[in-house]
């Protein structure tokens, strides 16, 4: 390990309450060359290099005073604070319980290691993230490293500044910084292409409550929420590679509104058999059936809906 890799351009973020686990991780990480380590005993002060620093990886446990290591963690893979979601985590484990286990993986940590933390479980572990990152998922309740048993399929590549460092190589900032902005313009469109089934299952549900004599509380109730939902996408969509599929959204939220204005009777079934082909139509547009505005217009206006 010591041979292959120069750790000293490495900068680490090392966080333990365990002030026995911190200086033993400490000692090894001095051994195998790392100079530039950051220690932070709690929570909100490792925020300040968090932010202002960009640490190579962090290193923690589990147990603080002042919150929970995992809620950091989602904060740091939902872009919530910091610079860089994609930071290689490893989380130290102290008598984990299921609980504990199941919470912390869900988070999205890298890896994780059993305290006593021994040299060879860190060196192959900081090993593994130098060469062989976890391909990333966006899911709805994750973003983060892919688990056992999740599809990547879809998996994002994230970007290794760590790997340039601890080789021997330069990264300069702005290429982590592109690289960073790339990874991120990824994740948001894997989160545009998650809510085309999302929309096309609540169309289903409402399809069936409009099915009735009169358009019921819970029915507006419903479309109210496929309304926010493509506004939503249609914010979410300026400047991605499915800017055009705003215009199919755009589509469904007339013909919702159109709906929600029949009060003391049916729902006008002309309106509302446009739901299911408009949210087919959305979810061809981000798996790229529908290529551009142009041809999502042509779509609307061939259901007879004009946008203008």
């Amino acid at each position: 390990m010591v041979k292959k890799y120069t750790f000293d351009q490495v900068d680490v973020l090392l966080v333990d309450t365990d002030l026995n686990a911190r200086q033993g991780v400490r000692t090894i990480l001095a051994n195998n060359g790392f100079t530039g380590v950051t220690l932070g005993t709690d929570l909100q002060r490792v925020k300040t290099p968090i932010t202002q620093h960009m640490p190579d990886i962090m290193l923690c446990g589990t147990e603080f005073p002042d919150g929970k290591i995992t809620d950091l963690l989602r904060d740091i893979r939902h872009n919530r604070i910091g610079n860089n979601p994609f930071m290689p985590v490893i989380v130290f484990l102290d008598e984990p319980t299921p609980e504990l286990v199941a919470d912390v993986l869900s988070a999205g940590p890298d890896d994780v290691v059993m305290k006593p933390v021994s040299t060879r479980a860190l060196l192959d572990r900081l090993g593994q993230q130098i060469h062989k990152r976890k391909p990333y998922i966006v899911t709805d309740d994750c973003v983060g490293p892919a688990r056992k048993g999740d599809d990547t399929s879809r998996a994002i590549v994230p970007p290794n500044p760590l790997h340039a460092k601890a080789t021997g190589g330069k990264a300069s900032f702005h290429e982590v910084e592109r690289g960073i902005q790339d990874a991120l313009s990824a994740v948001n469109d894997r989160r545009l292409e998650n809510t085309g089934p999302e929309i096309a299952a609540l169309v289903g549900r409402l399809v069936l409550m409009l099915d009735k004599p009169t358009v019921t509380e819970a029915a507006k109730g419903g479309l109210q929420m496929l309304i926010e939902m493509n506004q939503d996408v249609i914010n979410r969509l300026e400047g991605s590679r499915y800017d055009h599929v705003s215009e199919l959204c755009r589509a469904m939220i007339i013909v919702c509104e159109r709906i929600k204005k029949d009060t003391g009777g049916p729902a006008d079934k002309t309106q509302v058999r446009l739901l299911k082909p408009l949210s087919q139509s959305i979810q061809a547009g981000f798996s790229g059936g529908i290529a551009n505005a142009q041809a999502a217009r042509a779509i609307a206006q061939k259901i007879g809906i004009d946008l203008g």
